[in-house]
């Protein structure tokens, strides 16, 4: 009996551990990889594998997400991490996170890629990098029986098999999804991942019918500086603006429009919706000191995000009171007297234990501006990985628009959406679990 072929499109955190688990459970693997070489947006990560402790932490931090597949995202995470290391990649415990068990690939994403490509390889598994996956096949019954693909700018072929897994990681690198999805401005969006995932999985699988899953219009990502900053793509964490959550964000009319204190992540889903998906953070001096300049930790270096986004290019000042800070972001466009009756309002709020009353509430983190000196940068939406895609069941099987499995189709990843839902509870959870799941299913 011949084994069962499968092929895996994409080789980041979803792919990598997909072919490697349909291996060990005796499949005939073939790995495909769109980039030069293998790890997808993996390999520009801190290497940061977490997720919620408790399936009700999961609920508290992603409270629109998926209930049956985040209750299997918790629970099946332990084993998961353990079958990794088994395998003998490093994954260091971060100790001290009440709602959290977070680990650190040790020394590196790079590293944790390197060994599973390694032990893919030498268990006999076949990877194809420059190789992109244009389209399905499928037989008269419905069944995928094979994949078309194109390895450089040679010509088409098809590869035959019995599943095809799909984890090209979403279609955030894909302007027409992106204007669909997440609207006019979403090409001011900076691409805070690597820059192959173009929706491929996501429109191949149309062709055979697979239904959306929710959260098609949300997105994880973080504020980055703005234009004309470029952040380089090796070094994104040094200049994620994490702290937005402890500051002030004003959009180009001067007036705050969200609640900061839901977290960057939400955030950065807000400001992409501004006018020219632009904001200023504007916070004091006890922000910068507390949260705007970061010890080395998590996997990223010692960062000042404020100083060295400002030498990047982007616009960023400080001034000694309010009314100075004002009237110098009126030459990026801002209008001083409504920028300044907004901080002062907000001050007033947040002296008052009013934030929450305020036309866009304040709920928690409620610092102040008033320790000078000030500052103000402008910050624009870094998107990592779109958070909607193919719907999927328990077993990664992906679903056609009446909710039937597809046969042979399998997804994981950001390929596989709904899971989380404007909330972010991890990524690279995403594609140990449903990888995992994907490439037992399917060799079984």
């Amino acid at each position: 009996m011949q084994p069962t072929k499968i092929v895996v499109a994409g080789a980041g955190m979803a792919g990598l551990v997909a072919a490697v688990q349909a291996q060990e459970r005796g499949a005939d693997v073939v790995l495909l990889e769109k980039g030069p070489q293998p790890g997808g947006s993996l390999a520009l990560s801190g290497g940061t594998l977490w997720c919620p402790r408790t399936v009700e932490d999961l609920r508290r931090l992603v409270p629109r997400g998926h209930g049956e597949l985040g209750r299997i995202l918790v629970e099946d995470f332990p084993a998961g991490v353990q079958w990794l290391r088994d395998r003998g990649t490093n994954l260091a415990l971060l100790e001290g996170l009440p709602d959290r068990k977070v680990y650190i690939m040790e020394p590196g994403p790079g590293a944790f890629i390197g060994q599973m490509v390694e032990r893919f390889q030498s268990g006999g598994g076949t990877l194809l990098v420059d190789t992109a996956a244009t389209a399905l096949l499928s037989n008269d019954a419905g069944q995928v029986s094979g994949i078309s693909v194109r390895t450089g700018d040679g010509p088409l072929q098809n590869i035959a098999c019995d599943r095809v897994i799909l984890a090209t990681g979403g279609f955030q690198a894909n302007p027409e999804m992106m204007a669909r999805y997440f609207g006019r401005w979403s090409d001011r969006l900076i691409l805070r991942s690597n820059p192959h995932s173009t929706g491929d999985g996501w429109q191949m699988a149309q062709l055979l019918h697979a239904g959306p899953s929710q959260a098609m219009g949300s997105f994880y990502g973080h504020l980055l500086p703005a234009p004309p900053a470029q952040v380089p793509t090796h070094d994104f964490i040094a200049y994620t603006q994490y702290h937005s959550a402890q500051g002030v964000l004003v959009n180009s009319q001067g007036e705050r429009f969200t609640d900061e204190s839901l977290g960057d992540e939400t955030n950065a889903q807000v400001v992409a919706r501004q006018p020219q998906a632009l904001a200023f953070l504007i916070f004091d001096d006890f922000v910068y000191r507390t949260f705007a300049v970061r010890a080395e930790g998590g996997g990223a270096r010692a960062s000042d995000t404020f100083f060295e986004s400002k030498e990047l290019g982007a616009p960023a000042g400080t001034a000694p009171n309010l009314e100075e800070l004002a009237e110098a972001m009126q030459m990026w466009g801002l209008h001083a007297p409504t920028l300044l009756a907004t901080l002062r309002s907000y001050n007033q709020a947040v002296a008052q234990g009013s934030g929450a009353r305020l036309a866009a509430p304040r709920r928690q983190n409620a610092n102040p501006v008033l320790t000078p000196p000030f500052y103000a940068l402008g910050v624009t939406p870094g998107v990592t990985f779109t958070l909607g895609g193919l719907s999927i069941n328990h077993n990664a099987q992906v679903l056609d628009r009446s909710g039937h499995a597809i046969p042979g189709l399998y997804a994981a990843g950001a390929d596989a959406g709904g899971i989380h839902n404007e909330q972010y509870a991890g990524g690279l959870c995403l594609g140990l679990v449903f990888g995992r799941r994907a490439g037992q299913h399917a060799a079984a």
